[in-house]
């Protein structure tokens, strides 16, 4: 079965009355497949270890807390910054660089890629690349389109210009207005080795709608501490794909 043969199956698994697990099955059996086009959602270890990962910064006031909360844990991330944000907090990326934490790229600004036209979705992509590798003095390998929004043109942009594509797992739901303790529960109910968990250090939000006001660094530590309890090690997304496989899913989206 060729890749749009398995895409059009895994279409119609979807579209029928099979049940979750059966549909896991499937997915389990025919991403072998699709790896090459596959986005990274988890890594298959034994390893008690989990990715964290946060979006849409650098932030002047969050992230610095953030990244005081993961030294007191002895945690590392992967921030997956904006690099209209971060060239205006050179600081800031040189202490996450410093502090041992992977700096990746989101984009140059918090646009959904599937709306634009590809010629200006790659020349934002490969001159934010260029800037973030000279922000950080390194290689940036890891990429995560704004709102996970992806179609096979812009993941095929994304990889010809290096990048492996980084969805994730679990995540807080921390754009939205709740309690610390409530978008935690979310981030943690059911994290498993392996889980790559999404959160926020900035807030982009669409044009009209106003960010959250509970305390995210709150929810932070809250995770930090919920992980410690469950003896499971939070790291970056570089140092999680070298525990094991990654798990490369089709991640598709508007």
């Amino acid at each position: 079965m060729g890749r749009a043969g398995v895409l059009t199956f895994l279409s119609q698994c979807a579209r029928t009355g099979l049940s979750a697990s059966t549909r896991r099955r499937a997915k389990h059996l025919v991403e072998p497949i699709l790896s090459p086009i596959g986005t990274i959602e988890r890594v298959r270890s034994s390893t008690r270890a989990v990715a964290l990962t946060f979006d849409d910064g650098p932030d002047d006031l969050v992230t610095p807390r953030v990244l005081d909360k993961l030294s007191e844990y002895g945690a590392t991330a992967t921030f997956f910054v904006l690099t209209d944000r971060a060239r205006d907090q050179p600081a800031l990326i040189a202490r996450m660089i410093a502090e041992g934490h992977e700096v990746a790229l989101h984009c140059d600004r918090h646009d959904r890629l599937t709306t634009l036209p590809l010629g200006e979705v790659r020349s934002r992509l490969a001159a934010a690349k260029s800037e973030l590798e000279h922000l950080t003095g390194r290689k940036v390998e890891h990429f995560r389109p704004p709102f996970g929004a992806q179609s096979f043109s812009t993941l095929a942009v994304a990889r010809l210009l290096g990048f492996e594509i980084v969805g994730w797992g679990p995540y807080a739901e921390d754009w939205i207005e709740q309690t610390p303790q409530s978008a935690c529960d979310k981030a943690l109910g059911n994290v498993a080795s392996g889980d790559i968990i999404l959160l926020h250090d900035g807030m982009e939000m669409p044009a009209g709608d106003s960010p959250p006001a509970f305390d995210r660094v709150a929810m932070v530590d809250l995770i930090l501490s919920g992980l410690a309890d469950r003896n499971i090690q939070p790291v970056s997304v570089e140092k999680l794909v070298t525990l094991g496989p990654a798990v490369k899913t089709p991640w598709f989206r508007a």
